[in-house]
């Protein structure tokens, strides 16, 4: 079996070199873009630009249709450079490829009339939309719209006469919404990850989505849509989170091979310990998840015994393990590193604060482990994974 890692998609080795090439931009806007609670401008050019939120769109509308497995290695090296730039990437991937995958062709044709528009996305529905004659009026509140700030459509979601089983896909200009100035964290600011308002506002219907069928895929080569996979955007915050455990790992060798700095640290056979079982996890978790969602990849290109419905709720909880595990990095790296990473601008300080906040998402919270036990504990699901076979039903 193919670990994912084998050979690497050309567009994921350009966005790869790319990264390296704008590791200084990325590193000098960061602690701006925290500073004025959005992305920096030179930020936002260059990974829109490069082709780094077209990473997931369907190659139809102009995008690149990367494999899972390149978009988490490319995922990863960017938020080891900045956080901020990172999630921004994920969630611009994340609205981008659901429009273009799941809306008509009406909405389609506005959406793209000037090309591959930037995106932001509102995963939790908002709002109300009342139907009225050639479309529907639109009123609430819609909460945490990262990079809502540089984004020219925003996908969300409305209850259809405030019916919560009638929910309706909607794509609204970004210049048509209220901003909302409730972006006041300790970490991840750079995101400008706003609320946003409407008021009666009328949405004509070819900007809605399909009631009947939300989220089924109208275009694209993968059919994700038929794969049964808990939350499919698990792997973006995996991904986010092996690229900071990754700088934070990087950080603290550092500190550790440079004496006389890191000397009287670094000889302690604790801290020893503590890095070397921290690398080995980190690892352990990379190969998983690269086999993970391999087959996943394979899955939804049609190869259904390569995924079985009794592992649904892996990539999620591959997540949760992985923002666990990052969060310990960092804040193993900052205990570690002494008095200087109280003071900013630091990486340790500002990964600390960065992963503090990522970790409270819910999609990486703990209810994905106890999801994840309940399943084996009433299916005795047999595991086919990275190889190896575990048949939780035969155990006493």
């Amino acid at each position: 079996m193919s670990n994912g890692i084998d050979t690497l998609h050309p567009g994921g080795e350009a966005l790869l070199l790319a990264v390296q090439e704008l590791s200084t931009t990325l590193q000098a806007g960061a602690v701006r873009s925290d500073d004025q609670g959005r992305l920096v401008d030179e930020s936002v050019d260059a990974l829109r630009t490069r082709g780094f939120w077209r990473m997931r769109l369907c190659k139809d509308l102009g995008g690149l249709e990367l494999p899972i497995v390149t978009q988490i290695q490319v995922l990863a090296a960017l938020a080891a450079e900045d956080a901020s730039s990172a999630w921004l990437t994920m969630v611009a991937n994340d609205g981008l490829a659901v429009l273009g995958a799941t809306m008509p062709p009406a909405a389609i044709h506005r959406i793209f009339s000037d090309g591959v528009p930037a995106c932001s996305i509102v995963a939790a529905t908002g709002g109300v939309a009342t139907p009225v004659e050639g479309g529907y009026r639109l009123s609430g509140t819609w909460r945490l719209a990262s990079g809502i700030h540089h984004s020219d459509w925003i996908s969300a979601s409305a209850f259809v006469d405030r019916d919560p089983s009638r929910l309706l896909p909607i794509a609204i200009p970004a210049r048509d919404v209220e901003i909302l100035d409730t972006w006041n964290v300790a970490g991840l600011r750079g995101t400008g990850s706003n609320d946003f308002k409407l008021t009666d506002y009328f949405l004509p219907a070819e900007l809605a989505g399909r009631e009947d069928d939300p989220y089924g895929q109208l275009r694209g080569m993968r059919r994700y849509d038929l794969v049964d996979v808990e939350h499919l955007e698990s792997y973006e915050h995996l991904a986010f989170a092996i690229g900071i455990a990754r700088r934070a790992l990087r950080e603290l060798r550092l500190i550790l091979a440079q004496p006389p700095a890191g000397r009287h640290i670094g000889d302690r056979e604790i801290v020893q310990e503590q890095f070397g079982r921290s690398v080995l996890r980190l690892q352990t978790v990379e190969a998983l998840s690269y086999s993970l969602y391999a087959r996943i990849d394979a899955a939804a290109l049609g190869a259904s015994q390569s995924w079985f419905d009794g592992e649904r709720h892996l990539p999620r909880v591959l997540a949760a393990q992985a923002t666990e595990l990052a969060l310990e990095c960092v804040q193993l790296a900052f205990r570690r590193s002494g008095l200087a990473a109280l003071h900013r601008p630091n990486i340790l300080e500002k990964m600390l604060r960065d992963m503090s906040i990522a970790a409270t998402h819910v999609v990486v919270d703990d209810s994905a482990f106890a999801s994840y036990a309940q399943h084996l504990v009433e299916t005795g699901v047999r595991l086919e994974f990275a190889g190896l076979t575990s048949d939780f039903g035969t155990m006493q």
